[in-house]
């Protein structure tokens, strides 16, 4: 249960805005790796334009489903407000012919009962006509997992990639056609109307699965924007302390709230997000004809001078300056108020903790700048994880596998969705007096987002059946997408060189070991030039020949 709130303080503050991933992901930079006709796969890198990409990528056909309550605006997702009173059938015959496949895909939160122990798993895979076994990983060590997974060349029958960690594998780019089934015979062009739910998917995000000119992988059309701070509304209201406007606001609160004499500190890390307040770009500013990184930027280094001055003044919770994987709990515990995380994480914490705490209330701290200037928010790439399917299968096999894919790439609103989300009615779930699903303890206990994770769906607000959350998210939204930042390289797959992606990782635990007071500030000047040595500079010289060959220079 969360400790009990400490006494509010009276003071109110002037609120001018509007009301995720883990920290290997915080700062990766961004571009996924793996496209392109223009190379051959190995550490060199390629580039091409996406519109070059079409002719291996699925047709669209649109599924005419459910219209949306609130329109995304500026490129947000839709919102619906409420759950149809008639579910669609999205997939009258499912394809499944009674096979049996494994599947590894990340879990963020308790690990469910597995196959044989789980009644959820029985429903849906009775509804798909196959049967899927799930190798569930850690999602906050999924990066160490996939590397290994790679490297010893051991895949599941299906197995799910998030795109950052794509891109800190670097020699994804060689073993992906090694190790998965080259989906193009069966998905490019017309061919995808087999899989019409594959086919509703946004062309943008199946182009980003094209590796070394093959399509390889089954999308997850992304949301704008991947990571954010959550905060915990209902206690700031209980303090009396309005959200904040500013860096300067979010530390002043953080020092009125922390007390850890209480358990109770301000802050998890939130380095991804500071950057962006401060106007760092995701990876490459174009400037004067050059190149800039992130990592080369002031705005880059004003944003881990800030973290580093949170942390000197004992706003972080302990557990996260160890590195703990915990801030997901202390949130919800009241431990922490603010915390970065994927966009995800609101309505899962939702769901863990409204039933024990009807007046728990996250939201999404407001967008802001620094200073005069505006925030940079750094969009998603198109496709935000890539479901693979295991090379050297039977034909019938690999067939039977898209038909599970199609299943759960049912969007919201249909009859699939409602099972592969929340399981039977009246078992795992029970609508209540709106017609929203809330989850039975059974349900609670065996529900899972496992099949959620192996493909994707178009993007939109759902959760109806959480209070507020739906027009919260969609608000911030709405103007978080106003700032969305100009990329160079809108338009271009880019398969990055592999010595580009490997500086990254000593570039990270820097990075986090000054942020942490581990070493001095002074050490950020010796780690970029090592980033320069090691792969820094051999990346700028990559983009810009992309550059200007795309005639962008």
């Amino acid at each position: 249960m969360p400790p009990s709130p400490l006494r509010p303080a009276i003071h109110r503050r002037r609120f001018l805005g509007l009301v995720g991933a883990s920290t290997a992901a915080a700062l990766t930079a961004g571009t996924l790796s793996g496209c392109g006709s223009g190379g051959g796969g190995g550490g060199g890198g390629s580039a091409s334009e996406a519109t070059s990409l079409d002719d291996l990528i699925p047709t669209y056909i649109p599924f005419d489903g459910v219209s949306p309550d609130i329109e995304g605006l500026h490129g947000a997702p839709d919102g619906f407000t409420s759950y149809p009173d008639t579910l669609v059938t999205a997939v009258p015959e499912p394809l499944g012919r009674g096979g049996h496949y494994t599947a590894m895909t990340p879990m963020w939160g308790p690990i469910p009962p597995g196959l044989g122990a789980n009644s959820f798993f029985d429903h849906v895979n009775g509804r798909m006509g196959a049967t899927v076994e799930f190798n569930f990983q850690d999602g906050n060590t999924i990066i160490d997992k996939m590397n290994a997974v790679v490297a010893g060349r051991d895949v599941a029958d299906i197995t799910m990639f998030p795109d950052w960690v794509i891109n800190l594998i670097p020699q994804f780019n060689r073993a992906v056609g090694e190790l998965f089934e080259d989906l193009t015979p069966l998905l490019a062009g017309d061919a995808a109307a087999d899989y019409p739910m594959l086919a509703n998917l946004d062309g943008d995000a199946w182009r980003w699965n094209v590796f070394n000119g093959r399509l390889q992988g089954v999308p997850w059309p992304s949301e704008p924007f991947g990571n954010w701070v959550l905060y915990r509304r209902d206690l700031l209201e209980e303090y009396g302390i309005e959200p904040p406007s500013s860096p300067d606001d979010l530390f002043a609160i953080g020092e009125e709230v922390n007390d850890p004499d209480n358990n109770r500190w301000a802050f998890g890390d939130f380095n991804l997000s500071i950057r962006q307040v401060f106007g760092a770009p995701k990876q490459w500013r174009y400037e004067n004809g050059d190149l800039v990184h992130m990592f080369e930027t002031d705005e880059w280094r004003a944003g881990v001078e800030y973290m580093r001055k949170v942390f000197d003044a004992g706003l972080v919770h302990p557990d996260i300056v160890a590195k703990a994987d915990n801030s997901k709990e202390l949130l919800n515990s009241g431990q922490i108020i603010f915390n970065q995380d994927g966009l995800g994480a609101w309505h899962e914490a939702y769901m863990q903790m409204l039933g024990d705490d009807p007046g728990f209330r996250l939201d999404l701290m407001p967008v802001f700048g620094a200073g005069d200037r505006d925030p940079v928010m750094h969009r998603n790439d198109p496709s935000s994880q890539s479901v693979f399917v295991r090379k050297g299968m039977e034909p019938e096999e690999v067939e039977e596998i898209l038909g599970i894919l199609n299943f759960c790439a049912a969007p919201f609103g249909t009859r699939e969705y409602m099972d592969y989300r929340y399981g039977a009615e009246g078992v795992h779930h029970e609508l209540d007096d709106d017609g929203a699903p809330q989850l039975t303890d059974l349900g609670n206990s065996e529900v899972n987002d496992g099949y959620y994770f192996l493909s994707g769906r178009p993007p939109a607000v759902t959760e109806s059946q959480y209070p507020d959350f739906v027009q919260w998210k969609c608000d911030w939204y709405d103007r978080a997408a106003r700032f969305a930042e100009e990329d160079p390289f809108a338009g271009i797959r880019i398969q990055r060189p592999e010595r580009f992606s490997a500086a990254e990782t000593p570039m990270t635990d820097k990075v986090e070991d000054i942020i942490r007071g581990r070493e001095g500030l002074g050490a950020l000047d010796k780690a970029i030039a090592d980033w320069r040595r090691d792969g820094g500079d051999e990346g700028r010289e990559f983009y810009m020949e992309v550059l200007q060959e795309h005639g962008r220079d």
